[in-house]
């Protein structure tokens, strides 16, 4: 690639692109969100960029994640995965669902900010939830809001072991290092409707918060869970598995596997949401 070759230089590079789509510094600057003395800078290099700051300069610029790279990797940066993997070979949004739908046990898909976005009857029956019922609002989805909703934390039977496996994939978030009190701004809406959650709710997952540590984000992870059924029904154990499922999109992949023979068992028996055993 381009930025191991002997000579390569990113400053150079990114004057160039801008210069070819006819953009002055003024104009990247006032895209990018950052000060004309900051690109200004940057080109000239008298100072070195942030990450955010160069991914901002880069889209300012309108470069395709082929050509960012190299600017990326010259800078000292990780470049962005997006623009190597071939996405013929990645499923698209409308294949997800498809295999949700038509897995067994609990699938749920989620976005960046930890909103479900899709999930199947499984997910449904476990959880005990009509999600477009119960939760019209699809800004109100989020996992991260839904750990201080009393219904469903009440039913995790291993509570600090399953909140801390993902409020440590929460605090270690590469792209930002993430602070309850002042949140990214893809997760800003989530940890506002967190806080009008429930205060006992809200109480215990703080406790867990201050104890978790980070964990670095991987292709796929693997976690426990031991669910009883609306907080007072059968005991269900699972096999957690989050798998990064759309890289240019951010959706992983979740899905809960029984565990044991009991759990299938049980899982057949269950209620439809809302209605009594």
């Amino acid at each position: 690639m381009d930025e191991l070759r002997e000579g390569f230089h990113w400053r150079a590079a990114l004057r160039e692109h801008r210069t070819q789509r006819g953009l002055s510094q003024s104009e990247v600057a006032r895209r990018s969100g950052l000060s004309l003395s900051a690109v200004k800078a940057y080109e000239r290099g008298d100072r070195q960029p942030s990450r955010a700051a160069l991914d901002a300069i880069l889209a300012a610029v309108g470069l395709p994640l082929d050509d960012g790279n190299p600017i990326r990797a010259g800078a000292g940066f990780a470049i962005d995965w997006r623009g190597v993997l071939d996405r013929r070979y990645i499923a698209d949004l409308d294949d997800i669902k498809l295999q949700a739908d038509e897995t067994p046990w609990p699938v749920f898909i989620t976005n960046q900010g930890s909103y479900v976005v899709h999930w199947n009857r499984a997910f449904e029956l476990v959880w005990d939830v009509d999600v477009e019922r119960d939760f019209p609002d699809p800004l109100g989805r989020s996992l991260l809001s839904g750990a201080a909703i009393a219904r469903f934390t009440r039913c995790i039977v291993n509570y600090e072991e399953t909140m801390s496996f993902f409020l440590g994939l929460f605090k270690g978030d590469p792209r930002k290092e993430q602070d309850l009190e002042q949140p990214a701004p893809w997760n800003y809406d989530a940890v506002q409707r967190l806080f009008e959650g429930d205060p006992g709710e809200l109480r215990r997952l703080l406790d867990v918060w201050e104890k978790a540590e980070p964990i670095p984000h991987k292709i796929r992870h693997q976690y426990h869970v031991v669910w009883r059924h609306r907080g007072v029904g059968p005991v269900l154990r699972f096999i957690g598995q989050l798998a990064v499922c759309d890289i240019w999109n951010e959706l992983n992949w979740q899905e809960w596997v029984p565990a044991d023979g009991e759990t299938w068992a049980r899982m057949a028996s269950l209620p439809a949401p809302g209605r009594r055993p």
